[in-house]
């Protein structure tokens, strides 16, 4: 994946593959290529990482989060989404 998307190699977290046409994150500009880095401040590695953490939050009744999303290049910024 850090091939097909030219990720530079001090990007670490959860690359993204596929985003719904339509979904929140489709709406805030996230897109394929770009890589997951920590959820609510916590880092995450995988797509397990990320479901792990999701399930968590949402288990603790919240509806939001704060996704911190890194680009290709490793240009951060932070992204609030629903958890519905």
């Amino acid at each position: 994946l850090r091939k097909k998307y030219s990720i530079k190699d001090n990007v670490k977290g959860a690359v993204v593959t596929a985003v719904e046409q339509n979904s929140p994150a489709s709406e805030k500009q996230v897109k394929a290529g770009d890589t997951i880095v920590e959820i609510n401040q916590v880092t995450v590695a995988n797509a397990a990482d990320v479901q792990k953490r999701v399930d968590q939050l949402k288990k603790e009744g919240r509806k939001s989060a704060l996704f911190l999303v890194a680009n290709a290049d490793g240009e951060t910024r932070f992204v609030a989404l629903n958890l519905n």
